[in-house]
């Protein structure tokens, strides 16, 4: 009879502590993954794309794709693309990716910089565009010249119109034009 009560409270025990390694090894999973998936240093500023700000920043961005195609052929820092992108929430966003490699005349592979705010679940960083995907576009020269970045400037000069204050951050950036 001992052994039987004591083998029932050497058994509890032992589901008691796999409950618990269980429990603490799930919180550390999500704590894990919650921390490795990317999230907006702040979130993106409110403009509307039928802003007339916002279409002629793209339409420069559009009418400036040789210009473009001409400083990746050239020593640059780096150059950044802003894609559509529709998060799994199908919700639209538009979210900058560097330019690792330019794989044609007309394609590019990148590798996602801006976090999609919307979206949830895993998503590969790493993706191939044409230059017909691009609606804005960036490229920092050797010496530190920045060229295109139409919508951005765009967003900064709609934030100051709508009367809302830059976070210290952004105003860094926006010096960067």
């Amino acid at each position: 009879m001992r052994n039987r009560s004591s083998l029932k409270g050497t058994l509890t025990m032992a589901i008691d502590t796999g409950i618990i390694v269980a429990a603490i090894t799930g919180i550390a999973i999500w704590a894990f993954l919650r921390w490795r998936s990317p999230s907006p240093e702040f979130p993106p500023l409110s403009t509307s794309p039928d802003d007339p700000l916002m279409q002629e920043a793209l339409a420069r961005a559009k009418s400036g794709m040789e210009q473009f195609r001409q400083l990746l052929s050239a020593p640059r820092e780096s150059a950044l693309v802003k894609l559509r992108f529709v998060s799994s929430s199908n919700q639209v966003e538009h979210l900058w990716a560097e330019v690792l490699e330019v794989l044609s005349n007309d394609e590019l592979g990148v590798r996602l910089v801006t976090p999609p705010v919307t979206h949830s679940g895993n998503l590969d960083r790493l993706h191939r565009c044409t230059l017909e995907d691009v609606e804005d576009w960036q490229v920092r020269e050797s010496n530190g010249k920045i060229h295109g970045g139409f919508t951005q400037r765009a967003m900064f000069a709609i934030a100051r119109r709508d009367g809302v204050k830059l976070p210290k951050r952004l105003q860094e950036i926006e010096r960067e034009y």
